[in-house]
C-alpha cells in the first residue's frame, strides 16, 4: 500500500507532539480565533466511562494544526456515577446542547465532531434522532459505535454478536423479561463458555447505555431498521452488516477509523454502510481501543480529513440503504491510492474484522488515508471468507441497495438456537 507524503508528514508531526505531552492543553479556549482555513470548531465526545481530558495527544495535534477544540463530559445517570452511562438519547441531548453552545460562543456556522467509542453513538443520536446534523460539517470516529455488535471472545473462534437480536430472541421465550436480565444472562452465558462480551462488564450491564445497546426498538428508530435479519445472532468476526440501514446522512462527511488490534470495536460496529461521503478506514496498528486516540497514523488521518472541505451532496433516492450523494469525498474503495486489492468494498480485506483476529498479526506501521476522505487504505490482502461483496465498507456495488453487506451467516440457525438457549437461561434465572 502507499502512504502519501502529506499523511506521512502529519504522522511524523503527530508523533512528536504525542511524545512532548500526554495532557489535553488548549481545550475549551473560547478566545481561540477561527480562520478561513479552520472555520469549524472541533467538538470532542468521549466514550462510555471516559473523560474529555483523555484526548490529550489528539488535542495537542489539533491545536498545533490550528484547530479550536472543545469538549465536555456527559452521560452521568441522574447526575451521578460514571460518564457516558445514561441512555443515548439523554447523552445525545447533552452533546447537542453543548454543540449549540459552542456555535453561539464562537459564531461558527457548523462544527466538526470527533467521537471515540460510545461517543460516536451519542453523535449519531444527535444527528439521526435529534436532527442536529445541520450543525455538523464532518464526523471523525475512533473505534466508534455505529452499529450494536459486540466482539464475543469464545475460543476457538471469535464472533460478532448482534445485540438487538439477543433481545428479540429472549423476548420470544419470555415476553416479560427485563433488559438487565437479558444482558446479565448474555454475560453469564459467554463467561460459562470461557469467553466474554467486549466492552460489557457487570457495571455496564446495569446501565441505561447497555440497555440501549440491546434494545431493537432504539436501533430501528435510529436507522430505520436493523442491520441483521432476526435469525442472525452470531456472525464471523468482522463480517460486517447483512442488511443496509440509514446509518448516515448525505450532508455530513464521515471518517471511521477502526483499529486492527481493537478488541472492543470491530468493523461490524465501527463502519457505516458504504456511501460517497463515508470513508471507512482500517488502522493497521498495534493500538488497542484506548491507544488508538494517540496513534500517529490515526491522528494524521484525522487531520487530513478535517483539512478537506465537505460539500453537501444531493439527497438520496428512495432505493434504501444509507443516505448518500455526490459529495466531494467520492466512493471509498479498498486501498485507493494504489492498494493492490482492487476491491471496491474495503471492509472485507484480510484485516476487515477490525480487531486483529484475521489470522495474521496486524502491522505496526499503520495504513494511510491518502490526501483526503476518499483515500481509504484498509490494508492489503484478498477478501475475507463469507463476504458476499467484500464487507462493510466500500462502493455501491453490494447486493442490498449499495450496502456492501455480507451474505447472511451460514451459522444463522445456530445463532437462532443460541439466542433461544440464552432466553431459556435467563428465564431460569428469574425462577
Amino acid at each position: 500500500m502507499r502512504i502519501d507524503g502529506t499523511t506521512m508528514s502529519l504522522a511524523i508531526a503527530a508523533t512528536a507532539m504525542i511524545a512532548s505531552s500526554a495532557q489535553a492543553g488548549g481545550l475549551n479556549d473560547y478566545a481561540c480565533p477561527l480562520t478561513p482555513e479552520r472555520p469549524y470548531p472541533v467538538v470532542l465526545v468521549h466514550g462510555r466511562g471516559g473523560d474529555v481530558n483523555g484526548f490529550g495527544a489528539l488535542v495537542n495535534a489539533l491545536n498545533a494544526a490550528g484547530h479550536c477544540v472543545y469538549g465536555t463530559n456527559y452521560g452521568q445517570t441522574n447526575g451521578v456515577g460514571p460518564n457516558g452511562h445514561d441512555h443515548l438519547t439523554v447523552s445525545g441531548g447533552q452533546i447537542h446542547g453543548f454543540i449549540q453552545h459552542v456555535l453561539a460562543s464562537t459564531g461558527a456556522e457548523k462544527v466538526d465532531v470527533i467521537g471515540h467509542s460510545a461517543g460516536t453513538g451519542v453523535l449519531n443520536n444527535v444527528i439521526l434522532e435529534k436532527d442536529g446534523g445541520g450543525s455538523i460539517h464532518r464526523l471523525v470516529s475512533f473505534g466508534g459505535l455505529h452499529h450494536p455488535y459486540a466482539h464475543v471472545g469464545v475460543p476457538p473462534a471469535d464472533s460478532d454478536l448482534f445485540l438487538p437480536n439477543v433481545t428479540l430472541a429472549a423476548r420470544l421465550v419470555d415476553p416479560d423479561i427485563t433488559m438487565q436480565e437479558i444482558i446479565i444472562g448474555a454475560l453469564d452465558l459467554y463467561a460459562g463458555a470461557g469467553g466474554s462480551l467486549a466492552g460489557i462488564d457487570a457495571e455496564t450491564a446495569e446501565s441505561n447505555f447497555a440497555a440501549d445497546l440491546f434494545e431493537p426498538n432504539y436501533w430501528t428508530m435510529l436507522h430505520g431498521g436493523l442491520s441483521e435479519p432476526p435469525d442472525v445472532l452470531l456472525k464471523p468476526f468482522g463480517a460486517g452488516h447483512s442488511l443496509p440501514t440509514a446509518d448516515a446522512v448525505h450532508y455530513i462527511c464521515y471518517t471511521n477509523i477502526v483499529g486492527a488490534a481493537d478488541l472492543v470495536t470491530g468493523v461490524s460496529a465501527g463502519y457505516q454502510d458504504p456511501a460517497p461521503n463515508v470513508d471507512n478506514f482500517l488502522l493497521l496498528s498495534l493500538a488497542d481501543h484506548s491507544q488508538i486516540l494517540a496513534d500517529p497514523v490515526a491522528i494524521a488521518k484525522t487531520l487530513t480529513a478535517l483539512g478537506t472541505p465537505c460539500t453537501p451532496a444531493a439527497p438520496p433516492d428512495d432505493t434504501g440503504g444509507s443516505e448518500t450523494g455526490e459529495g466531494t469525498t467520492g466512493a471509498p474503495t479498498t486501498g485507493a491510492e494504489g492498494n493492490e486489492s482492487g476491491d471496491s468494498s474495503g471492509g472485507s480485506d484480510s484485516d476487515s474484522d477490525g480487531d486483529g483476529d484475521t489470522g495474521t498479526a496486524p502491522t505496526s506501521d499503520g495504513s494511510s488515508g491518502g490526501s483526503g476522505p476518499s483515500d481509504t487504505s484498509s490494508g492489503d490482502g484478498p477478501p475475507s471468507p463469507g463476504a458476499a461483496t467484500g464487507g462493510s465498507t466500500g462502493g455501491a456495488d453490494g447486493d442490498d441497495a449499495g450496502c456492501g453487506c455480507t451474505s447472511r451467516s451460514d451459522g444463522a440457525l445456530s445463532g437462532l438456537l443460541g439466542a433461544l438457549a440464552l432466553g431459556s437461561l435467563v428465564r431460569r434465572r428469574r425462577r
